[in-house]
C-alpha cells in the first residue's frame, strides 16, 4: 500500500507542475492576444506571427492541462446512473473502463504520435499557415508529453480506484 502511496503521488505531483507552466502559457497567449490587438487596430499593423503563436501555444496548455484535468476530476462524466452507486462501486466500474477504453485508447494515440512527431522533426516541419512559416516540431512534441502526461495520471486514478476496490479506503 506503501508503494501504491508513493507511486500516486508522485504521479500528481507531475500533474501539478505541468499545471504551474500551464498558468504561464495562458499568461503568455494573454500577452501575444493582446499585443496583436493593440498592433491591429491601434498602430493599424497585424503581426504576421501572432496567429501561429496563438493556436501552438493554446494547443501546448490544452494538452498539458489534460492530466491535471483528470487527477481534479474535471473531464465530462454522464452520470445519469453513477451518482446512485456505492464508492466501491464506482471504483470497480471506473478501474474496469480504464483498462477497455481509457488505456487502450491513449497508448494507441501515444504509439500512433511519436512516428509522427519524429517525421516532423526530420523534415524540419515548418507550418504553411502563416506568412513566416514557423517550425512545427517543437509544438508536436508537446501532443505525445501531453498524451503521456495523461496516461500517467490514468496510471494514478486506476490504482485509487482498485485501492478502493480492495481496501475499501483512498489514497490520502
Amino acid at each position: 500500500m506503501k508503494i501504491i502511496r508513493g507511486i500516486v503521488r508522485s504521479i500528481d505531483a507531475i500533474s501539478e507542475a505541468s499545471a504551474k507552466i500551464i498558468i504561464w502559457l495562458v499568461m503568455v497567449l494573454t500577452a501575444v492576444i493582446g499585443y496583436e490587438i493593440f498592433s491591429r487596430y491601434v498602430l493599424n499593423q497585424p503581426t504576421k506571427w501572432s496567429f501561429d503563436l496563438s493556436y501552438m501555444i493554446g494547443g501546448t496548455f490544452f494538452l498539458l492541462g489534460e492530466a491535471w484535468t483528470l487527477k481534479n476530476k474535471h473531464h465530462v462524466r454522464i452520470d445519469i446512473l453513477y451518482n446512485r452507486f456505492s464508492r466501491k462501486t464506482k471504483a470497480w466500474i471506473d478501474a474496469t473502463l480504464y483498462l477497455v477504453f481509457f488505456f487502450p485508447l491513449w497508448g494507441g494515440l501515444l504509439y500512433a504520435l511519436i512516428p509522427y512527431v519524429a517525421f516532423s522533426w526530420e523534415i524540419g516541419e515548418r507550418s504553411m499557415q502563416g506568412y513566416w512559416q514557423p517550425i512545427l516540431y517543437p509544438f508536436k512534441t508537446m501532443m505525445p508529453i501531453g498524451v503521456g502526461l495523461l496516461l500517467l495520471q490514468g496510471i494514478a486514478e486506476f490504482l485509487r480506484n482498485i485501492v478502493i476496490v480492495c481496501n475499501g479506503g483512498e489514497i490520502q
